[in-house]
């Protein structure tokens, strides 16, 4: 069979936080947002996150004025902020083995920034960082940034755990096997007319619609197409690829209707290393 429907409507489960774990969030412009979350799509920290999570992490940031000559944090103190620069500019400068000097390490203009071992550890600052002409920074806490990582991490292995679960050739499957499959699921997007799968081609991945529309064609032995179904957000298709090498039934198109289609996959290798003999469940359960 090449597509099947979800027979119920997924829930996501919320994740609840102690009030200590609440974050604050502070208004910005439209530009100051587009400009931070410029800035956190090439940072090494940032970038590996969805785009939800680095919108969180802008809403999160303050904003701190500093005059020119006004220092952000001296070397040596605790720190626990993050920095981003969006106007002006920073100097740092460090002092080596106990002198009085200070030495210039580095400069920080618009779209630099500082604190990255304090988002991630409870070091010392390594240097004093000073303004140099009036700036505005964004701070972004420690605290802030695991809250938001954990929590949109633990709602997002929620989700997919709830489409997983819809999926009847996995009902067979305990809750810590639902954990391991959601977390290996990897995620694509596909624009409208991007061809997902082709009929006739070997196939080797399940997938599951996280969000937007495809549509489903077949060809008959004549070459005539036709549409057979039409999947939306927690419809499946490529079951069969999990249980052996076989020619896709049909082929899937992004249709757009939605917007970007979003689609959670596993390879059949993944899915054995995870779950070994779960193969044999499938076999047992598939009914088609």
């Amino acid at each position: 069979k090449l597509a099947r429907a979800k027979k119920r409507k997924a829930v996501c489960s919320e994740v609840a936080l102690d009030d200590q774990d609440e974050i604050a969030e502070f208004e910005k412009a439209p530009d100051a947002k587009l400009r931070i979350l410029q800035v956190l799509q090439e940072h090494f920290l940032f970038r590996h996150l969805e785009q939800e999570q680095r919108e969180l992490v802008t809403k999160a940031m303050s904003k701190v004025v500093l005059k020119r000559g006004e220092i952000a944090f001296k070397q040596g103190e605790d720190g626990d902020h993050f920095y981003v620069v969006d106007k002006g500019s920073v100097a740092c400068f460090e002092r080596r083995d106990g002198s009085e000097h200070e030495t210039l390490v580095h400069t920080y203009n618009p779209g630099g920034t500082f604190g990255d071992l304090s988002i991630m550890y409870n070091t010392p600052r390594a240097a004093t960082c000073r303004a140099t002409t009036e700036s505005r920074l964004y701070a972004l806490p420690r605290k802030a940034f695991k809250v938001i990582v954990m929590k949109t991490t633990i709602e997002k292995r929620l989700h997919i755990k709830s489409l997983l679960q819809n999926v009847e050739i996995f009902k067979e499957l305990k809750d810590h096997e639902f954990s391991k499959l959601a977390d290996a699921m990897q995620e694509e997007a596909y624009e409208e007319g991007d061809v997902i799968c082709r009929q006739g081609d070997v196939g080797s991945s399940f997938f599951i619609i996280k969000q937007g529309t495809a549509t489903c064609i077949q060809a008959d032995p004549h070459g005539n197409q036709q549409e057979v179904a039409q999947l939306t957000t927690g419809d499946y298709f490529g079951e069969n690829a999990l249980l052996a090498s076989k020619p896709r039934q049909g082929t899937v198109k992004a249709t757009g209707k939605n917007g970007t289609l979003k689609l959670l996959y596993v390879e059949r290798t993944t899915f054995n290393r995870i779950l070994g003999s779960i193969e044999d469940i499938l076999r047992r359960n598939q009914s088609y």
